[in-house]
């Protein structure tokens, strides 16, 4: 049996036999014809491939592999073709070749056989308006593209692959290694154009460094190896990280910027209800991540089963007349309170009986759109806690109830009600230091945020060995402590399985070890899973290993064959495979 190499030569020499054969053909045509020849031939595999899958999940997984594969070299060979597009001034040519092009592979049958070549080159006379005004111009024409599309497929040429200067030499590409992922199609191609214009848009900041060149190697090589392993957003998190590396002051500029926009706009009303945007900073994003979490976790009460109503000594007062459904009987009227917090907190791992799923709706999307009136049926009710006279009469820590503060109608601001657990440095925290830190909910704050919002909530630094490794708390026990939690959700900063982004406020501490094996409940020996990805590591999904004190997954050999211990690239985003 031969290799791979040995198979596709041998299916070309066949195809160029049957399609190349006639005499009178210019063999120069003969790599054009086999590419005519594959649509036809990849449409019919294409179709007898799907029908021979029927049930079969081994044949569906090898169908979706095989197509993607499909895809990415669809992908790569559209921007191949606008790299030759632009060494060839393709902008230029004439009417008459190019009708007759278009013509001859309308219908290519005579063209396949052999029986008519393609016409000769005919360029526009120099000094004249050529045809289109540049290759852009001509994709867009020819192949019915927007221009941002044509651009798109031109600018990555020259960023991904070699091409052929004005001057008639050799240009290599601008960042080669990822061209070299982009060629051998083991990455979405889509996905690595856009990484490099990204990487492209970093420049000026990246040359603004001591060792730029060095800086941009090293930037590149990251995203190279990024892009084949890891989804979208783990590349996406790993821009930013680079980002940051580059400037150690954009999260707090970009902060700056936020101040600008902040606020609640009533945006009209429609037919889907009274419409506004909330844009919010760190700390309001905190307060209704929290709430949020707190609304549909299934391990908090709130998320499991109603909380009991307040102990009042005074019977609730009917609704208003005209706010009441005349056709209710009088005992199953409202009172009230009726759509206050603690009648609106139902378990969250199934949909509330008022949920009903939608037309079109799949089951997550439900649970999406619960969850975004679970948030907004809590604001409603926060609002109207704060800004009710009983609300500001009762008091707060430090407040004096009756008199002038609560004949205002309660509109008085709340007292904060979160701590916000943050990794930045101690000295960073003190002001010794500008490094930005990280909220539970992975999001970037600058340090001179922490410090403003230390006034006002609770703040936990925590101090971090050279290796990012929380100290050791507590003794060994059965379960782990509040201090042992706090440190492994500081090292992992969320759920360790590579790819998954549950936050650390949405997993569960893991022992490595079996405690009843003899496992120690000990810092080094736990790390952070969600409950899937817990529940798919104790049905032997993956492995988790200690590496340094870092919890490393290891991913089944259907996923990743070498096996190689990866951390979380969504909480890590610079985090690279160990060495061997």
């Amino acid at each position: 049996m031969g290799t791979q190499q040995d198979l596709t030569a041998s299916v070309v020499a066949a195809i160029e036999t049957i399609v190349c054969g006639h005499p009178d053909r210019v063999a120069a045509d003969d790599g054009l014809r086999l590419l005519a020849v594959l649509k036809p031939v990849f449409r019919v595999a294409l179709d007898k491939a799907a029908a021979s899958v029927g049930p079969s999940q081994v044949r569906a997984a090898a169908f979706v592999a095989l197509t993607e594969d499909f895809y990415r070299v669809s992908g790569y060979g559209q921007v191949l073709a606008a790299a030759r597009a632009t060494d060839a001034q393709l902008h230029t040519i004439t009417e008459a070749p190019l009708a007759e092009v278009n013509g001859l592979l309308a219908e290519p049958a005579a063209f396949l056989a052999g029986e008519r070549a393609l016409p000769a080159d005919a360029a526009s006379v120099p000094g004249r308006k050529p045809l289109y005004r540049d290759e852009a111009e001509y994709l867009k024409t020819q192949q019915n593209l927007t221009h941002f599309q044509a651009l798109h497929r031109v600018e990555t040429a020259a960023n991904l692959l070699p091409h052929t200067g004005f001057n008639g030499r050799a240009v290599p590409p601008r960042f080669p290694q990822l061209g070299k992922v982009f060629s051998d199609a083991t990455a979405d191609p889509r996905t690595v154009a856009g990484l490099a214009k990204k990487l492209e848009a970093m420049g000026p900041e990246i040359g603004r460094q001591p060792n730029p060149d060095a800086v941009a190697r090293q930037f590149e090589a990251e995203l190279a190896a990024a892009v084949v392993t890891r989804n979208s957003q783990g590349t996406a998190t790993l821009l930013e990280d680079q980002a940051r590396r580059l400037d150690a002051g954009v999260v707090e500029r970009s902060e700056e910027s936020e101040s600008m926009f902040i606020g609640a706009f009533y945006l009209g009303h429609s037919h889907k209800g009274y419409e506004y945007r909330i844009i919010t900073n760190a700390e309001g994003h905190e307060l209704l991540a929290t709430a949020a979490d707190v609304l549909n976790n299934p391990t908090t009460k709130a998320g499991t089963q109603p909380a009991p109503a307040p102990e009042s000594s005074t019977p609730p007062l009917p609704v208003p007349e005209w706010a009441m459904d005349p056709s209710l009987p009088p005992d199953a009227r409202p009172v009230q309170g009726f759509g206050d917090i603690v009648d609106t907190l139902p378990g969250a791992a199934l949909l509330d009986p008022g949920i009903e799923l939608l037309p079109g709706e799949t089951l997550d999307q439900a649970y999406a759109r619960q969850r975004a009136q679970r948030l907004h049926q809590f604001v409603l009710d926060s609002i109207r806690i704060v800004t009710t006279t009983a609300g500001a009469s009762a008091g707060a820590p430090g407040q004096k109830s009756g008199g002038k503060d609560s004949d205002n109608g309660g509109q008085m601001p709340m007292l904060p009600h979160f701590t916000l657990a943050v990794t930045i440095d101690f000295q960073a925290l003190k002001g010794q230091l500008e490094n930005a830190g990280v909220t539970d909910h992975g999001q970037h704050i600058s340090a001179s945020n922490c410090r403003r919002i230390a006034c006002n909530a609770g703040i936990l630094p925590v101090v971090l060995n050279g290796d990012g490794v929380p100290l050791e708390l507590g003794r060994t026990r059965r379960y782990f402590n509040r201090a042992q939690r706090r440190a492994i959700a500081t090292r992992d900063k969320g759920c360790c399985n590579p790819g998954c982004s549950m936050p650390v406020n949405r997993t569960e501490a893991h022992h490595l070890d079996e405690w009843s094996a003899g496992g120690r409940t000990d810092v080094s020996r736990g790390c952070l899973l969600c409950v899937r990805c817990h529940v798919a590591h104790h049905a032997g999904h993956f492995s988790i290993v200690m590496l340094k004190g870092l919890p490393h997954v290891i991913a089944p050999a259907s996923v990743d064959p070498p096996r190689t211990p990866r951390r979380n690239w969504i909480f890590h985003p610079a985090a690279e495979p160990p060495a061997a």
